[in-house]
């Protein structure tokens, strides 16, 4: 009678174990499903199409430094001090050592007055701004830089919320950086851009697996493009995973402690 119940225990933990291995393999994920930019080839070459310059909208700030041999004239021109230092920069000080841009598209420079930015680009408002600077200063210099450039990245990623772009442009790839990366579960194959056009919002998906994305007009973000990654199925049915592991293994710790105590 105790060999029958000994076979009956150790066929329920071999059940058991067999459960808790099948659960553990249909965890796992293949690099097919992880790697960036996959190709057969060790190396490739991916032509860029033509880069859409992002032109400057009412609501974003513009850092205008003016410099010449004669601070104390630049100091005219100047508002504030814009701390160099990126790091201990946030979004504070930009507003109030830049300047916004107006439902009319446009900015109130000191002495200057009033210049029309939108629908320009950076060096377009930066050689427009020059010239009217070169009108009482000699020998000068004009810096402009869009401050405002940031992009929120959401969903399956480690540090979802919004970042700062502290360059001209940026890649799809530095925004996911930017916010930790993604997560082993999410869906690389859609991953989804939100840009505002006008009074439209543009919603795109992306593969970024396949080398071609390189030629996507989504690859470089614009300023306040907003990234959503998705959760992969796999990663839902894992959410109740740690609980179902539990229960097995005190389920499989009492069939031993069942099989020791029959045995004796």
């Amino acid at each position: 009678m105790n060999s029958i119940r000994t076979k009956i225990n150790y066929s329920l933990l071999s059940r058991i174990v067999l459960v808790l291995l099948a659960i553990s393999l249909s965890s796992c994920y293949s690099s097919k499903k992880l790697d960036y930019l996959q190709s057969k080839q060790s190396s490739f070459i991916t032509s860029l199409n033509e880069k859409e310059e992002y032109t400057i909208r009412p609501a974003d700030v513009l850092s205008v430094r003016v410099q010449s041999r004669d601070p104390e004239q630049t100091n005219f021109f100047n508002i504030g001090s814009l701390n160099n230092n990126l790091n201990q920069a946030n979004e504070a000080s930009f507003f109030l050592n830049g300047y916004t841009v107006d439902p009319d598209g446009m900015i109130n420079l000191a002495i200057v007055g009033e210049i029309k930015v939108s629908d320009l680009t950076v060096p377009e408002i930066r050689d427009l701004v020059q010239q009217e600077i070169d009108k009482y200063l000699l020998n000068s210099t004009v810096t402009v830089q869009l401050t405002s450039f940031k992009i929120s990245v959401l969903g399956d990623v480690r540090n979802p919320g919004t970042n700062y772009i502290y360059n001209a442009q940026a890649t799809i790839f530095e925004g996911l950086a930017a916010a930790g990366d993604l997560n082993i579960t999410a869906k690389r194959k859609k991953v989804k851009v939100i840009r505002q056009v006008g009074d439209a919002s543009v919603v795109v998906n992306l593969d970024l697996t396949k080398p071609s994305i390189i030629k996507s007009p989504y690859y470089f973000l614009h300023p306040n493009d907003v990234i959503y990654v998705e959760t992969s199925k796999p990663n839902i049915g894992q959410s109740n995973l740690g609980v179902l592991t539990l229960i097995l293994s005190a389920i499989t710790t009492t069939v031993l402690v069942l099989n020791f105590t029959t045995n004796n």
